[in-house]
């Protein structure tokens, strides 16, 4: 019965990578076949490209990438471990390599295993990760949500993003967060948190992600309107597309990077508030637009200096120790 069991169990592991696939290749597949579309539509000969706002909107996107790993640094020394900048940068940086590997376990491993290097406990890693992708998201939800109403289109929508903010806000509650963190670290045997969050650091966590979405938006934006132009009344339009394909990229956990799921949700946004010519072609500008930036900014960081690693403390590996109090 036990090797039956474990058939069975391959099979069923093949079959959901197996659907998983087919899937994706088919979101992405409708997707290029819309840019294909939008492209035979183009008149290419008239379409001027402004080499001067797709470098600016890269720089946009850097700083955007480079003010999120500072807001996980300020995120953990919240929580009462010291973590250096330059190494804050790099663990923040390499973890976006997990995107582009199903299942996104690799986000935390990336991190954690630079980030370790320097004292810093594991397990608290893989819970700020959860907490950075909540603050994240469920500003991208609210400010979906804000455009989604200005422009007056997906009322469905705005139920079902209504719902995930008000869940998203009941885990995102210190009391919760807090709660959830001492019951894992105590089930995993690892000592209690040094600080706990409190309610101004919540919404302190939830400004700095604001900055971090005008920082994304406005340069995508200025990618757009360097290859395709755009009216500057678009801009709503283009942001909400952006924050709906976050969300779905984020709930897509069966494709790395989202790939199809955010892409599809981008254009049918687009396509419903006709507020692009060429959605789909926007969804494929979008994609190797963060694609090359992520790369590139990973590139970048790795080529910055990086501090000794702290010394393993006597008796130990250091992986889930801190020099602080815990939290009383």
């Amino acid at each position: 019965m036990s090797d039956d069991s474990d058939r069975r169990g391959r099979l069923v592991s093949v079959l959901k990578r197996v659907a998983a696939t087919v899937a994706v290749v088919a979101m992405l597949a409708w997707v290029l076949w819309g840019a294909w579309g939008d492209a035979r539509q183009i008149d290419w000969s008239g379409l001027r490209l402004r080499p001067g706002l797709l470098v600016f909107s890269c720089v946009l996107l850097g700083l955007g990438f480079v003010w999120h790993g500072l807001v996980w640094v300020l995120m953990m020394r919240m929580l009462g471990y010291t973590l250096a900048v330059r190494p804050g940068l790099r663990a923040s940086a390499l973890s976006q390599l997990g995107n582009y590997i199903p299942g996104k376990v690799f986000i935390v491993l990336f991190r954690v295993q630079v980030a370790a290097r320097y004292g810093v406990p594991g397990v608290p890693i893989a819970g700020s990760i959860a907490l950075e992708t909540l603050l994240r998201n469920l500003m991208a939800t609210m400010l979906g949500a804000l455009g989604l109403y200005r422009l007056g289109e997906g009322e469905s929508w705005l139920w079902g993003l209504g719902a995930l903010i008000v869940l998203s806000l009941v885990f995102a509650h210190p009391r919760v967060f807090n709660a959830i963190a001492r019951w894992v670290l105590r089930k995993l045997g690892r000592p209690p948190l040094p600080r706990e969050l409190t309610g101004p650091q919540v919404l302190a966590l939830l400004g700095c992600y604001l900055v971090y979405w005008v920082f994304y938006i406005a340069g995508f934006f200025l990618a757009v309107e360097g290859a395709l132009g755009l009216d500057p009344s678009d801009l709503v339009g283009l942001a909400t597309s952006a924050f709906m394909a976050q969300i779905s990229s984020t709930l897509a956990v069966f494709a790395p990077i989202g790939l199809g799921a955010s892409e599809l949700t981008m254009a049918e946004v687009l396509r419903q508030g006709g507020v692009a010519a060429a959605p789909y072609m926007v969804a494929v500008i979008a994609r190797v637009w963060r694609t090359l930036g992520e790369m590139a900014q990973i590139g970048l960081v790795l080529l910055i200096p990086m501090p000794a690693p702290a010394p393993s403390p006597a008796g130990g590996d250091g992986a889930d120790t801190v020099d602080a109090e815990p939290a009383r």
